[in-house]
């Protein structure tokens, strides 16, 4: 049996949805589930077709009927959020090794209007017609492990008025 590895998975988010980078160039084999909660994908990939797969467990639903994705360069998913907010993290579960920011396209709540939204042109709606809703078990991880970073921090200095 071939090992399978997770590939890197690069995310950034606006407060309508989120925006995933799977990087593995020339990915075949795609086999992706994705339901309100859970995105489960493996596919081959690489110059040496090595086996890739995850389950990433969202922090919050999605809206898998106003979702895209496209394969052009590597998989991207533009998973559109249940609800207009920002979220604290990607997944329900603690940081996981493999996900990373994606600050090439990250855009704090202030700069969302002067960055815009995604490009998502080039991507495709996605059928799942053929998936069946699964339950998720457990409620909604309501604690995060950051604090709020928002909050303003007095700094003090050693300036002094001439």
């Amino acid at each position: 049996m071939a090992e399978v590895s997770k590939p890197s998975v690069m995310w950034a988010q606006r407060k309508d949805a989120v925006y995933l980078t799977v990087d593995i160039k020339d990915a075949q084999d795609l086999k992706v589930q994705l339901d309100e909660t859970t995105l489960e994908f493996a596919c081959r990939g690489g110059d040496d077709g090595k086996a890739y797969e995850f389950i990433l467990d969202l922090h919050k639903p999605i809206n898998r009927e106003t979702s895209k994705w496209s394969t052009k360069r590597f998989p991207q998913f533009y998973l559109r959020k249940a609800e207009i907010e920002t979220w604290p993290k990607l997944q329900k579960a603690g940081k996981l090794p493999w996900v990373k920011v994606d600050w090439s396209k990250w855009a704090d709540s202030d700069d969302e209007d002067e960055k815009g939204a995604f490009d998502v042109g080039d991507m495709e709606g996605l059928d799942f017609s053929g998936v069946s809703q699964e339950e998720v078990d457990g409620d909604d991880d309501h604690d995060s492990i950051l604090a709020d970073l928002d909050e303003p921090v007095a700094v003090e200095t050693d300036d002094e008025a001439a």
